[in-house]
């Protein structure tokens, strides 16, 4: 059996299993559907010429990324994916409970984007396979 095959049999069986829903099994997956559901809500109330930014509350003040993309990684860790101000790219892996990031508006490194549609499609395709492997 292939590692990925390994960790999903790992993940979905065992007595200790029985009758947890998905959220309670991977913390981080409940964390990351708040997070995208927070981005949709807050992309919606945006000026159309800013894009949504996030700040990084436990580093530099000052220290601002473009959100590019979020995810996961079960059980426990959440990933931004995105740009620094200078147009880097940069990947934040933090552990949910050191979790505090200040979705903030920021003028664009070139035209205006909205992930949330994006996300959503994500977190809706998720729940999807979820409900198959039930």
């Amino acid at each position: 059996m292939d590692i990925d095959g390994l960790l999903k049999s790992a993940r979905l069986t065992g007595p200790h299993l029985l009758g947890k829903s998905g959220h309670e099994l991977n913390p981080a997956s409940w964390m990351y559907e708040r997070i995208v559901k927070s981005i949709i809500d807050f992309e919606e109330k945006l000026d159309p010429n800013l894009e949504i930014g996030a700040r990084l509350v436990s580093f530099a003040s000052s220290e601002i990324i473009h959100i590019d993309d979020v995810g996961y990684w079960g059980p426990d860790i959440i990933k931004f994916y995105g740009k620094n101000a200078d147009g880097n790219p940069v990947e934040l892996m933090q552990h949910m409970s050191q979790l505090s990031v200040l979705l903030v508006a920021v003028k664009p490194l070139a035209e205006p984007r909205r992930i949330g549609f994006v996300l959503k499609g994500k977190l809706e395709a998720e729940d999807d396979r979820s409900a198959d492997e039930e």
